[in-house]
């Protein structure tokens, strides 16, 4: 759906840290859009696809502040955002391409979910961040990571995570 309206986008949250190897469970799914090409089509979409608007989107960029919708029939949430701490969509953003249920799905990469935890920093982001570093281990970039630390700020945290990497 995304692609075919030409949105970048990224899955964030607890079903991206599923795809890195998390164990993790979560009863939401969420992304990350950038609102240069939303258009009301993507709520057109998502209510075709059975998805029903917890809120009235009457602009474009409403769904980007914060859109959030209900699957008619299993009462999975969806979320989007423009932004979230430590992410959004720029050129210099990694995302990976994933297979979810047999469809491509863009996904952020284990990086930069370690940055977005980093960000907020609560004791759960914590141990969330923890299971990614310790799941991907040897798979992290490096080099990347620490590059989008300085970034964001969150340089000592970064480096304090890593200390779990097998």
């Amino acid at each position: 759906m995304f692609d075919e309206l030409k949105i970048r986008y990224a899955l964030i949250g607890g079903y991206a840290a599923i795809v890195y190897d998390s164990p993790y469970i979560t009863d939401d799914i969420d992304f990350v859009i950038m609102a240069d090409n939303v258009t009301l089509d993507l709520l057109d979409r998502l209510r075709d696809a059975g998805w029903d608007p917890t809120e009235e989107y009457n602009e474009a960029w409403e769904l980007t502040a914060f859109g959030q919708f209900v699957h008619k029939d299993t009462g999975v949430v969806l979320h989007f955002f423009g932004e979230v701490s430590g992410f959004k969509i720029k050129d210099a953003i990694k995302i990976n391409k994933s297979k979810i249920e047999g469809y491509p799905v863009n996904v952020c990469s284990p990086e930069d979910y370690l940055i977005m935890r980093a960000a907020v920093w609560h004791e759960e982001d914590k141990q969330k961040a923890i299971v990614i570093v310790r799941a991907q281990g040897k798979n992290l970039d490096i080099d990347y990571l620490m590059k989008r630390a300085k970034e964001e700020k969150v340089t000592r945290r970064i480096k304090w995570l890593l200390k779990f990497q097998k």
